[in-house]
């Protein structure tokens, strides 16, 4: 589920940039992906071209995604 939250909060923040509305802050977006939704955020940030020149969303997203499969793994051992 957080990762659909989290893909969504891209694609409107992705709008929000496009129409000069108020955006999701970049903080808020960092911490959806730590609690869950990396992955799905990580693959919305490419398909919709959002974000991806930013450093910390380009090693944050892939680093997420590597820890919480990692933690899957290990918790389904």
């Amino acid at each position: 589920i957080i990762n659909v939250i989290g893909s969504l909060m891209m694609m409107i923040d992705k709008h929000n940039a496009i129409h000069k509305k108020k955006r999701i802050s970049e903080k808020t977006l960092i911490l959806t992906s730590c609690f869950g939704g990396a992955l799905l955020m990580w693959i919305t940030m490419y398909l919709a071209h959002h974000k991806t020149k930013h450093l910390h969303f380009v090693i944050c997203f892939p680093l997420f995604t590597a820890i919480h499969l990692i933690i899957f793994y290990l918790l389904l051992r």
